[in-house]
């Protein structure tokens, strides 16, 4: 007996049990009135390991796409970047969907947090299949925008028109982690992760190479694997919720959109995918000032921005969590816990990220030369360890402080403390110090580093002035 899952492939029962057992045996963090300290590491934890999984589930792709040429690795990486953007744009409905539920978790309104979560869910699915739609009818102008070579422009189209198929799906399965998370339950998510991680790599090479009775549909198969990975991720996460084995609760009966409703969400959203878009942005021109300076500084950026990455992924875990307490706390009526939230992350990151620090100053080097073989590329990727983790702290601290006024509802202070910081501050500090003196790529390593202490500094005054806990949701 079979599950029919959107109509491109099928689990069996007795798996799909098995795969909704796993997700659903975690419990809530109480956000509310557990220890601070530690309640923030038990939701953190697994909202980092979520994040790592992500990059696993990339890195399949790559892994096996790699096996079709250069060209193909190139497609697939251009590709995403079209995805990511359009992602950005649609996923701050969630966003805002989960400020708004964690705040009605904290005031205790049981039917408010089921009734947000419902609308939004409903809206999320339709704006990600309107989405959906719309990148489907301008598919074929998308390596012409992006100047792909030809080679690469078919391998771009065939993966896309693949992948997209789970487009829509993996939109919801980010709303409902969001609203998961927002409810207390930050384990939920991991678990679906990791089930649609192993999903993906046991069905890729399948599809990908002809495998036993699959066709061989190389980059086709390689889309097609992720799509199927999400739409079962969504299967097995509404699944949950249906059977009540999570702390959300969806209510369809008399169901009808509230415009009002869903527009506070998309209030609260937008300002959010505005940040995340601002980041984005902020990381295209960055890459362009390097581009100025040669292959080896582009390539030594790259590098260096994966180790970042890897840094961060504990910070933005952190960054989620003091979001969550933050609304949960003063829907409660506990806004001094939300100094502590804050400050029990401030100081656990700091500790944190000066250790990191410390292991990415001695063994960056060697990082980089796993990497690559051109001695001038190692060389200006280490100096740009060496310069860039200085800023590791007050980027920690800023996001932190940065998250507890989006928390609090006022989403978009948040926004304007970030995209103001990032592109009208460090982006100008940049390209001052890199082409307006002698310093030339090192200045914009610098330029990094001073752009995060005043981000810093920024989000840290506004936090302590308190005027966002004001922000009604």
């Amino acid at each position: 007996m079979f599950i029919d899952v959107g109509g491109w492939f099928a689990l069996p029962t007795s798996l799909s049990r098995s795969l909704v057992s796993s997700a659903i045996g975690s419990r809530r963090v109480d956000l509310i009135n557990d220890p601070v300290g530690r309640s923030l590491r038990l939701f953190s934890i697994p909202i980092a390991l979520s994040f790592i999984i992500n990059m696993i589930y990339s890195l399949v792709d790559r892994y096996y796409v790699s096996r079709l040429g250069d060209a193909a690795i190139a497609a697939i990486g251009s590709t995403d970047q079209i995805v990511f953007f359009l992602f950005t744009l649609v996923s701050g409905i969630a966003v805002g969907a989960g400020i708004i539920v964690a705040r009605r978790f904290g005031e205790g309104d049981a039917h408010g947090a089921q009734r947000t979560a419902t609308q939004s869910l409903v809206g999320m699915a339709i704006m990600a299949g309107s989405a959906n739609v719309l990148f489907y009818v301008f598919l074929p102008l998308i390596p012409e925008v992006m100047r792909m070579p030809p080679d690469v422009a078919t391998f771009g189209r065939d993966y896309l028109q693949t992948l997209l198929l789970g487009f829509t799906f993996n939109l919801l399965n980010f709303h409902i982690f969001s609203l998961s998370r927002s409810s207390g339950n930050a384990m939920f998510p991991t678990t679906v992760l990791v089930t649609t991680v192993i999903l993906n790599a046991m069905i890729a090479p399948f599809l990908i190479f002809g495998i036993g009775p699959f066709p061989e549909m190389g980059m086709k198969g390689a889309g097609l694997a992720t799509a199927l990975s999400q739409i079962s991720g969504t299967v097995i996460s509404l699944v949950a919720i249906a059977k009540g084995k999570t702390n959300l609760r969806l209510d369809f009966s008399q169901f009808r959109l509230d415009a009002d409703l869903l527009l506070r969400v998309v209030k609260q959203g937008l300002p959010a995918s505005l940040q995340m878009l601002s980041v984005s942005i902020n990381r295209a021109f960055i890459f362009s000032m390097v581009g100025a300076f040669g292959t080896s500084a582009t390539a030594a950026y790259t590098l260096g921005l994966n180790v970042d990455m890897m840094v961060f992924m504990t910070v933005f875990a952190v960054g989620i969590a003091v979001q969550t307490a933050a609304g949960q706390n003063l829907g409660a009526g506990k806004p001094a816990r939300v100094w502590e939230y804050f400050r029990s992350a401030a100081l656990q990151l700091t500790v944190l990220m000066i250790s990191l620090a410390a292991v990415v100053w001695l063994l960056g080097r060697e990082f980089v030369s796993a990497y690559t073989n051109s001695g001038a590329t190692i060389e200006a990727a280490t100096q740009y360890l060496h310069i860039t983790v200085f800023g590791y702290v007050f980027f920690a601290v800023g996001l932190v402080a940065v998250r507890v006024i989006s928390g609090a509802g006022a989403s978009m202070l948040a926004m304007t403390i970030t995209a103001g910081t990032l592109i009208g501050v460090q982006l100008p500090l940049c390209y001052i110090l890199s082409h307006a003196t002698d310093l030339g790529p090192t200045g914009i390593w610098i330029g990094l580093v001073v752009g995060y202490g005043i981000f810093c500094s920024i989000a840290y005054v506004v936090l302590r002035r308190g005027r966002w806990m004001r922000a009604a949701i």
